[in-house]
């Protein structure tokens, strides 16, 4: 018998299957803010080719062993981690703003 993806969710129990879903729903955002943002998926980038794209890094949901959902934040090229650092500076920034001006 071969042991399948399929087989396995269906021994998780249902803890697991529904922190397997949230994690793939944050996954999906994550995708869906970074293709908004001008990244897109690498799988098309060969080893060694310059170009200007900004690629996003390989993002999975998973489930830790104690059933907690989490995202895994693949690899990622520096230029794009380097665009990436410097949205979520700037992001973090104006929350910053926006705190101190409201208080």
């Amino acid at each position: 018998m071969r042991i399948t993806d399929e087989v396995i969710d269906g021994m998780r129990s249902e803890r697991h299957r529904a922190a397997g879903a949230e994690a793939r729903a944050v996954a999906e955002l994550l995708w869906q803010a970074l293709g908004r943002l001008g990244f897109v998926p690498n799988a098309a980038m060969r080893h060694g080719e310059k170009d200007v794209a900004l690629f996003w890094p390989v993002l999975r949901g998973e489930v830790t062993v104690s059933g907690h959902p989490m995202v895994a934040l693949g690899r990622i090229p520096l230029d794009s981690a380097n665009r990436l650092a410097d949205i979520l500076v700037r992001a973090a920034l104006e929350e910053h703003t926006k705190k101190a001006t409201t208080r």
